[in-house]
């Protein structure tokens, strides 16, 4: 398994969570976690592929 691999399988989590009604931030990170326990990847490193974390907008 590559980096591609991890960060898509995390893409397509998250866009699930998504559709059912979780905000992109949250659905992130649960999709972080999520694959991080799948694949047996620590979550830092995760963390690190996907790089800074999704600032919430303020409106």
């Amino acid at each position: 398994m590559d980096i591609f691999d991890v960060l898509s399988a995390i893409s397509k989590r998250r866009n699930t969570l998504m559709n059912r009604g979780i905000t992109e931030h949250k659905a992130l990170l649960k999709a972080e976690r999520v694959v991080s326990k799948e694949y047996h990847i620590p979550l830092p490193d995760i963390q690190k592929l996907v790089g800074d974390e999704i600032k919430p907008r303020s409106l």
